[in-house]
């Protein structure tokens, strides 16, 4: 991976076969520190943090999928009440399996958190979704333990991470 530092924090471009169906063939940003770090060349912990990522993200896909699709019925539900619609199909359909999030969520940027517990990052992943195309959704990840799933910034602020590493 070959990280630059854009303005705001060091990404680089990743393509991992395993999240295809979910970036459309298409790269995602993986970003090291979304919060708190400023241009200094990754050291070489940082680097770490990020290899961990790579090497481990393929394990990690089913556990956010899975809390993912047990969370959507809430996110539909609150879409239509928010819209004042009544439930259909075409603006938001019923998913079922894992398979189904293909038509309501796209994986755009993995943010690694600089801080990590056991050797181990907090990774946020970030997706486009159909209910909230504003905002987004976030998962955020301590290795196979889902931390939080709520809007885009649940994968990138800090805070929440902090907030798990110090239970």
């Amino acid at each position: 991976m070959e990280f630059k530092f854009d303005d705001f924090w060091w990404q680089a471009d990743v393509q991992f076969s395993t999240w295809s169906e979910f970036t459309e063939g298409k790269t995602a940003k993986l970003i090291f520190a979304p919060e708190g770090r400023d241009e200094a060349p990754m050291s070489a912990d940082d680097v770490a943090l990020t290899t961990w990522v790579k090497e481990n993200h393929e394990r990690q896909k089913p556990i956010i999928l899975n809390a993912v699709l047990e969370a959507y019925p809430d996110f539909r539900r609150q879409f239509f009440e928010d819209y004042n619609i009544d439930e259909n199909e075409e603006d938001l359909p019923k998913i079922t399996s894992v398979s189904g999030l293909t038509k309501v969520i796209a994986l755009e940027e993995i943010f690694v958190h600089p801080i990590s517990k056991q050797g181990v990052p907090y990774v946020g992943y970030q997706f486009a979704c159909s209910w909230d195309e504003e905002h987004g959704l976030g998962v955020l990840m301590h290795d196979k333990r889902v931390i939080e799933v709520g809007g885009a910034d649940t994968a990138f602020v800090l805070w929440i991470a902090k907030r798990d590493r110090n239970i």
